[in-house]
C-alpha cells in the first residue's frame, strides 16, 4: 500500500475540529441553560410549535444544529485519523507511532463524547418539564 507522508496531512484541520468541538459543546450547553432559566423568568416562547412548546421548540433546533456541527468535527478529525491507517491489522501502532494520528484519535473520541453529550439532552427534553 502507499505509505502517506506526514506533511500531507493537515495538522490544522485536527486542530479546528478538537477547538471548535469544545467551543460547540459549551456554547450548547451554556445557551441551554440560559434559554431555560431566562424563558421561564420572562414567560419567553409562550406559543405552541409542531405540537411542542416554544421553548422546547428552541432547544431541539439548538440542540440538532450543535449536533451536525460536532458531527462535521468528527468527520474532520477521522479523515485526518485515517489518513495515517494503511495496515489496518496495525490500526493502534500506528496511531501511537507519531503524534499527530494520537491527537486526531483523542479529537475524534473527544467530539464523539460531545456528541453523545447533545443527544443525552433530547432525554432531559421530552422527560423533563423545564419550568415546573
Amino acid at each position: 500500500m502507499n505509505e502517506i507522508h506526514p506533511k500531507s496531512v493537515n495538522q490544522r484541520s485536527t486542530a479546528v475540529s478538537l477547538f471548535l468541538g469544545f467551543a460547540v459543546w459549551f456554547l450548547h450547553l451554556n445557551s441551554m441553560y440560559f434559554l431555560t432559566s431566562e424563558s421561564c423568568k420572562w414567560g419567553w416562547f409562550p406559543y405552541p410549535i409542531a405540537g411542542l412548546s416554544g421553548l422546547h421548540f428552541a432547544q431541539l433546533a439548538l440542540t440538532i444544529i450543535a449536533a451536525l456541527f460536532i458531527v462535521r468535527m468528527i468527520w474532520l478529525a477521522w479523515r485526518n485519523w485515517r489518513q495515517f491507517q494503511t495496515d489496518n491489522d496495525h490500526i493502534l501502532e500506528r496511531t501511537m507511532q507519531d503524534r499527530r494520528p494520537l491527537i486526531a484519535a483523542v479529537t475524534l473520541s473527544l467530539n464523539i463524547l460531545f456528541l453523545l453529550f447533545a443527544c443525552a439532552f433530547f432525554v432531559a427534553l421530552f422527560s423533563l418539564n423545564a419550568c415546573g
